[in-house]
């Protein structure tokens, strides 16, 4: 065999013709099958694709946002105490927000619902310690990664156990029911003065201390009007969105993979004082709910196959481990369960909600989400209590449970979070118990593919132009004197 052939051969163990390292599945019985699934699936969302493709981001900035109303409705400064800022981020029902130094001079990061939640846990295990069971086994699965999706990228795998699962014992290793009874022993260890100090804790540290100690996600990007000038929305959505992000993990939750939930575009220009100097003009804020609410307007031009393929068809209906398409997969509590157990576990675990369920393989009664630490941060007594009295207690300022059946058509799925604006939709059985939660996530990875171009940075910090705030003074909240 020759040189040429044998990088031919290799090049060909790697990857498809899509770019997917092969070794994204496994070689057995089921890989081809689900191979063609996979396909299948990307096929019917051309009309999608084509769509996204025929918009540029310019366009799509001036038509939702407008030349005056393109400013990001909060900004916070890293002096502000973490109690500040969770209030701005309640106030502003927002579940991010980009983050400048105190001074305002300068664009250093993100701070997420999520880097919120990491406090606690985190405060949390600094006020109990878990036991060496917990770290220990964590920090094996740690280094034990699995497939995350159809495009190869990997990421590492832990779950809970659910009650429904013990009690059938399908698809449960002996050495997760191990790991999951250590935990809910320790969790169990946790008294309502640990809880008080803890997050007592995350209160009173500043942001710039909280990122300090544990944001590290950054769950963002930051996309210039220049780079994306030629650039349509695809290419906003496989570059900004989809391309991955690694969670450092810590004691009781080993690091994962996820895409990214939001861009921000900004310009450059010349600074007052230095002309040589340009600095950057936050613009708007872009999230993955926005391109399903573009995508639920624009709907007329998606090909009528596509608005009637139902959940099932393309792997959101009946709970099964797709290989492909794994990231959708439903997490559920009891309404007895302590609150905080119930964010713990969404640390844990990386899900951005959790279903609430009358009893094992229940039906479905409520949602508990991740934006709901903004609330429950400031409660402890809430955070001991139980998920039923917490979710009754702030029933007229949720947003409703919304639930589809497996038979409902893709369109259907896409107004429920487009109408609704909400980030998690659950598909149900007919006696209603839950089967999967679909999110604006299920719909991008199913419609595109990652791109390897760098539209946007995540880590680079850059000075902030005074005009950033001209349309809109509030949007960068300073400590209060």
């Amino acid at each position: 065999m020759s040189i040429e052939e044998r990088k031919q051969k290799t090049t060909k163990l790697l990857e498809d013709e899509l770019g997917r390292p092969l070794h994204a599945l496994q070689d057995d019985s089921l890989a081809a099958a689900e191979e063609t699934f996979r396909r299948d699936v990307f096929a019917s969302f051309e009309s999608g694709r084509k769509l996204l493709g025929s918009h540029r981001v310019e366009d799509y900035l001036d038509e939702y946002y407008g030349e005056s109303d393109r400013t990001p409705p909060l900004m916070l400064a890293d002096t502000l105490s973490m109690s500040e800022c969770i209030e701005f981020m309640r106030a502003f029902n927002v579940s991010s927000a980009p983050v400048l130094t105190g001074d305002a001079k300068t664009f250093i990061g993100w701070c997420s619902v999520f880097d919120i939640l990491r406090d606690v846990a985190a405060a949390i295990q600094r006020a109990k310690p878990p036991g060496r069971e917990i770290v220990r086994e964590t920090a094996a699965l740690t280094g034990q990664p699995h497939v995350h999706s159809a495009w190869g990228v990997l990421r590492h795998a832990f779950r809970t156990v659910t009650s429904a699962e013990r009690l059938s014992g399908e698809s449960v290793e002996r050495r997760e029911v191990e790991l999951d009874n250590h935990r809910r022993e320790w969790l169990s260890s946790i008294s309502p003065e640990d809880v008080k100090n803890a997050i007592d804790e995350v209160l009173n540290m500043t942001l710039k201390e909280a990122r300090r100690k544990t944001h590290s996600e950054e769950d963002g990007r930051m996309v210039s009007r220049v780079a994306a000038a030629d650039a349509d929305l695809l290419e906003l959505v496989r570059s900004g969105f989809l391309r991955h992000i690694v969670t450092a993990g810590d004691f009781i939750a080993p690091r994962q993979a996820h895409v990214c939930h939001r861009v921000c575009t900004y310009s450059l220009k010349p600074d007052d004082k230095d002309e040589m100097k340009e600095k950057m003009v936050v613009e708007a804020l872009v999230s993955q709910a926005d391109i399903v609410q573009f995508l639920y307007d624009n709907s007329d031009s998606f090909d009528d196959a596509l608005k009637r393929r139902n959940l099932t068809s393309l792997g959101l209906g009946a709970r099964k481990s797709h290989r492909v398409f794994p990231d959708s997969d439903v997490m559920c509590v009891f309404p007895e369960t302590r609150l905080l157990d119930a964010f713990v576990m969404m640390h844990v675990t990386g899900h951005s909600c959790l279903g609430v369920v009358d009893e094992p393989r229940g039906k479905l009664i409520d949602v508990l989400s991740v934006s709901d630490i903004r609330e429950a941060v400031f409660d402890v007594d809430a955070l001991c209590d139980t998920v039923e009295r917490y979710l009754k207690s702030r029933a007229l300022t949720r947003i409703p449970l919304v639930t589809l059946t497996e038979d409902a058509d893709f369109i259907d799925v896409l107004g429920a979070l487009a109408k609704n604006s909400i980030h998690h939709v659950f598909v149900v059985d007919l006696e209603g118990s839950p089967l999967r939660v679909v999110t604006p996530t299920d719909v991008l990875t199913r419609l595109a593919l990652p791109s390897a171009r760098k539209l946007g940075w995540r880590f680079d910090s850059y000075e902030v132009h005074p005009d950033t705030f001209e349309n809109n003074p509030a949007t960068m909240i300073r400590p209060i004197a």
